[in-house]
């Protein structure tokens, strides 16, 4: 598990350690490269073995909690903010294939300074969105980083899909937890929310969600209102630029039907039409051949 988050974060510093403890093979040959996300989402299907999830989330939602339910680390009674980012990885069995599964937690107050480089979330195959499900504020600002981090992919191309996760399903929810999430989800046009808890149950079906929703990376892909709108205006362009192609070419063939016609004909046709005597007339061929046309 060492090696492929090694290799996932340093490919090249996996291989100069390769190197340095005598690997017997091409160094080169004990790493994969797979096709660009952007290839996968157009095939339909991801073929990876290790696959990275972005956690996102406001604070006290439950993030830390899932790292470590994913590692078999212990609840902490306590809570204990993160700072910087976090990783936990393990392999996840879908009906036995094995997959490798990298979670990286995004700490709030990092989000902005993350989103600041275009190429934030090009190692991104997945992103899940953490709330906590007992209290409004948590659900808002988790809807707000899941609409910023969505706009940012539209915006770069680094689109992936997102998954809703409403933690800590053993308190009691606020009034409209989850009609609020639910609308949200389907105005993204992503999976309903995932309820868990980490006191309670078990967190395997969540990274089988995961997982599965990775290895199909065209669905599930969030569409806000401005990515609706951009690809709308793109529609438009592309119409109005067929339909000034498809004008601007049957002028030009009605331009060409009203030009008077001229016909041509071959060279002994055009001799006989003309009556010509070789005998009386003596005419050069290149002559001959300019008053034929």
């Amino acid at each position: 598990m060492q090696w492929a988050l090694m290799t996932l974060l340093d490919p090249i510093y996996s291989v100069e350690n390769l190197i340095y403890i005598g690997y017997a093979g091409d160094p080169s040959s004990a790493i994969r490269l797979t096709r660009r996300r952007r290839l996968d989402r157009k095939k339909q299907q991801s073929d990876r073995n290790v696959y990275q999830c972005f956690v996102f989330g406001p604070k006290e939602a439950g993030k830390s909690a899932i790292l470590n339910s994913f590692i078999g680390r212990p609840f902490p009674e306590e809570y204990q903010s993160t700072t910087g980012d976090q990783y936990a990885v393990n392999v996840v069995d879908l009906g036995g294939a094995k997959k490798s599964l990298v979670l990286r937690e995004i700490p709030e107050d990092e989000v902005k300074k993350l989103l600041s480089s275009k190429d934030a979330l090009a190692d991104c195959d997945i992103a899940i969105f953490v709330h906590d499900s007992s209290h409004e504020a948590s659900w808002k600002r988790a809807a707000d980083l899941l609409v910023d981090v969505a706009s940012h992919g539209e915006a770069t191309g680094y689109e992936m899909p997102c998954l809703i996760v409403a933690a800590k399903d053993d308190l009691e929810p606020y009034l409209t937890e989850i009609q609020d999430s639910t609308r949200v989800s389907q105005d993204l046009g992503i999976e309903a929310p995932i309820p868990i808890s980490t006191k309670l149950g078990d967190f395997s079906n969540l990274f089988r969600r995961i997982v599965n929703a990775a290895e199909h990376p065209h669905l599930s892909i969030p569409e806000t209102e401005a990515g609706r709108s951009r690809k709308q205006y793109h529609r438009l362009v592309n119409r109005s630029l067929m339909f000034v192609s498809g004008l601007k070419f049957m002028l030009s063939f009605r331009t060409y039907t009203l030009l008077p016609s001229c016909q041509t004909f071959p060279l002994e046709e055009h001799l006989r039409a003309i009556d010509f005597d070789p005998l009386r007339y003596y005419l050069d061929f290149n002559d001959l051949e300019r008053s034929s046309r």
